[in-house]
């Protein structure tokens, strides 16, 4: 870029200087050739700045879209992990309702010591049902939590966009020729 401005700079002086050696004897033609020079400094420094300007939003948005994909990425993993979870509920709710309708069947067929090994075992499972019904609840909020931050994130990338878009419209406009 700075290349570039000195070439073009380069470029106007030589001109500009051709121009006043020929007219050096109308001041009124050097006052216009100063005029324009101010103006294309003027010109070159505001493009500079927008040059600049744009590469700060798009180091922006780079990295709120690197935001997004790792809140993205925990959202999925929180989610995963809550459907497993209820997946383990369902299953050992459903032995626990399995084993609840054989002792139901079977009272009084089996031994005393039969019997107080499967309320053992009955009373096990119940409370690895309890523990996982917590952590499906567990889950649920990490996964609303995750879910807000990932909308957060999304926001903010949208945010970044509009910006880039706007700067984009007000360099469109700098970059139109002048109307006549």
């Amino acid at each position: 870029m700075k290349t570039t401005t000195f070439a073009l700079a380069a470029m106007f002086w030589a001109a500009v200087n051709g121009l006043a050696q020929s007219a050096a004897k109308d001041p009124d033609a050097i006052q216009a050739l100063l005029v324009e020079v101010r103006q294309l400094r003027q010109d070159i420094e505001a493009m500079t700045v927008a040059s600049q300007r744009v590469q700060i939003a798009l180091h922006g948005l780079q990295m709120q879209d690197g935001a997004v994909a790792r809140s993205g990425q925990r959202l999925d993993e929180a989610r995963t992990k809550r459907m497993q979870a209820e997946v383990t509920r369902e299953h050992l709710a459903a032995e626990v309702q399995m084993i609840e309708t054989r002792n139901a069947v079977r009272t009084g067929t089996e031994t005393p010591n039969e019997l107080k090994a499967r309320e053992l075992s009955l009373t096990g499972m119940k409370q690895e049902l309890e523990r996982i019904n917590v952590e499906v609840q567990s889950r649920q909020a990490v996964e609303a939590e995750a879910s807000t931050q990932f909308r957060t994130e999304q926001a903010k990338l949208t945010d970044v966009q509009d910006r880039i878009e706007r700067l984009d419209k007000v360099l469109e406009k700098l970059g139109a020729p002048p109307a006549k």
